[in-house]
Parts: C-alpha cells; sequence; structure tokens
C-alpha cells in the first residue's frame, strides 16, 4: 500500500514512531563511547563528535539557503537555543565525567533519572497536568530500570564518590530542563539544531583548550565518531525534537526508560550475553510503561466522543 502525503506528515509526527528509531541509535551510545574512551578523553570525544555534526549541518543548509534566516531571530529565541546548547553540552560531559570517577551501575541509575525530570520540569515550563496514569508510568519505568540496571540486587549499589554522584544528578537534571526548553522552540527545526550543536561544540572546543589537550583520533576512532555525531546529534537531535513538538513531555519521559531495554538488545545480539529472568521482568514493567499512560489518553478520546 502506498502511503500518501498526509499519511507521511502523521507519521513523522507520530512519537510512537519517531522514538522507537531514536531509541535504536540511544543503544548503541555506550558501547560505542566505552571503546572511544580508550583512545580519548571526554572533552576529545565530544568536540568531534559536535565538529562532526556541524559539518554536517552546514553543508545542508548551504545546499537549502536557509542559514541566512538565523540573521532574522529575535534575542529571546537565539537566548533559547544557546541555553538549550549549554544544557545538552553539560548533560553529555557531565555523564561522560561521571562515568570515569563512579560504577557504570551507579552512574547509569542516576542519569535515569532524566525522565523523571522531565515530567516535573514539564509542569512549571510547558504546564503539563499530571494525571494518575501519567504518575504510575514513569514510577514503573523508573522501578524496571532500577531492576534492569542492579540486577535486582539493590544491595550490590553503593553510593560512594559524591562528586561523581553529583555530576551524574546534575546532568539528569541538565536533560530535564533541555528537554522542555527545546519544546518552546518555534524556529525551524533543522536551523535550530545547528545552533544548538554549534554552542555545544564551541564549549567543547573550550573543554579540550583549558581541561584537555588536541590530540588525533585513530582511523578506527573516526568510524565511531562519525556514527555518534550521525546517530546521536544529527539524526538523533531531529527525531527528539519532533517527537516533543508534537507530543506531550510525560510521554516522551516515558519512551526514554527504554533506553536500558535497547541497550541490553544490543548486548545480547552483538556480545551473545544470555537474558537473565530478572532482567525480562524488568524489561517487561519499561515495555509496559507507555501503554499504561496511553489508556490516559484513550480515556480521553472516549470521552470526548460521548461529548460530541
Amino acid at each position: 500500500m502506498i502511503m500518501d502525503d498526509n499519511q507521511r506528515v502523521q507519521a513523522s509526527k507520530n512519537p510512537f514512531i519517531l522514538m522507537p528509531i531514536l531509541l535504536l541509535m540511544w543503544g548503541s551510545l555506550a558501547a560505542t563511547s566505552k571503546l572511544l574512551l580508550n583512545h580519548l578523553d571526554s572533552y576529545q570525544v565530544l568536540s568531534y563528535m559536535y565538529g562532526l555534526a556541524v559539518i554536517v549541518f552546514l553543508i545542508i543548509l548551504i545546499f537549502k539557503g536557509s542559514l541566512k534566516d538565523i540573521l532574522s531571530w529575535k534575542l529571546s529565541e537565539i537566548s533559547l537555543l544557546a541555553l538549550c546548547g549549554i544544557l545538552a553540552f553539560l548533560y553529555d560531559i557531565l555523564l561522560f565525567k561521571a562515568l570515569e570517577v563512579i560504577p557504570a551501575i551507579e552512574a547509569s541509575m542516576l542519569n535515569y533519572l532524566f525522565p523523571i525530570f522531565i515530567v516535573i520540569f514539564a509542569i512549571p515550563i510547558n504546564k503539563e497536568k499530571l494525571n494518575i496514569y501519567k504518575v504510575s508510568s514513569i514510577l514503573i519505568g523508573f522501578i524496571g530500570t532500577v531492576l534492569l540496571i542492579t540486577k535486582g540486587d539493590l544491595v550490590s549499589l553503593k553510593f560512594t564518590n559524591f562528586k561523581g554522584d553529583m555530576m551524574a544528578m546534575i546532568a539528569a537534571i541538565s536533560w530535564g530542563l533541555f528537554s522542555n526548553l527545546v519544546k518552546k522552540n518555534t524556529k525551524d527545526m533543522l536551523l535550530s539544531t545547528f545552533f544548538i550543536t554549534v554552542i555545544s561544540f564551541v564549549l567543547s572546543i573550550f573543554g579540550v583548550t583549558f581541561f584537555s589537550s588536541f590530540k588525533l583520533p585513530q582511523i578506527t576512532d573516526l568510524y565511531g565518531l562519525l556514527w555518534l555525531s550521525m546517530s546521536n546529534i544529527v539524526a538523533g537531535s531531529f527525531l527528539y525534537f519532533q517527537a516533543l513538538k508534537y507530543s506531550p513531555a510525560s510521554l516522551i519521559a516515558s519512551f526514554t526508560f527504554f533506553t536500558p531495554c535497547v541497550t541490553l538488545f544490543f548486548i545480547f545480539l552483538l556480545l551473545g550475553e544470555k537474558l537473565t529472568m530478572i532482567e525480562f521482568f524488568a524489561s517487561l514493567l519499561i515495555l509496559s510503561s507507555v501503554p499504561v499512560q496511553k489508556i490516559s489518553v484513550l480515556i480521553k478520546n472516549k470521552n470526548r466522543k460521548k461529548l460530541m
């Protein structure tokens, strides 16, 4: 069956189509980053990631002839996107730095608090209202994430490095703020993403200059850097912003709990590790978090039809 133009438009706005594609990309982040950090430090990895993305965006915008549109932006619009760029960089660098000083389990658990912060900040920033289904969805997703990361052994989780814990926590807060502020942006999505990436790139160069050193990546590292740049910044940002634009932040927050499930899938697929019962149960909890929130939408639509 051939999809007409209207169906294509609806598909490009549907979070149930956009987010699964994005999560497949996000699922490869941990493994690829781990390999890159064997040869490069956090600032170096981010500077190359952002730099490659800036080049790609620049080529696309020059081809489209829309780069000059930035000159017509208001100061308030530029300030909003500049703040988003700062928050995006803060999330990346703080998470990378946290992984250097605290165990991966500890950093991951604190990092996966960001869906909760997305919902919390959505109330004052985007005037979203909570209901029992949204709260239940977030709690189910978080419990599943904790079980998946700790393998059900909560006793093994010990917070031993206050600095590392705070960096992971602030990274989660940064992404919660970023997700809600970028939702308020009304400018062209491609141009906005380019501007945000430029701000992050400038900050990463600042980091390399003052806290690291310039280092050429190995040939094999270029493949990983290119993949992270394309999947997590160029294509990833577009999908994420598109989903945020047409969906409640609370729904997107529920979807982000799927990330550890996707990561687990890649580990199982690429490394051949077996799925334990606790991991299977935790995955089921996470997978059920979105349908729980979807119930509220179905009830709302049903009640609306009754009133018509």
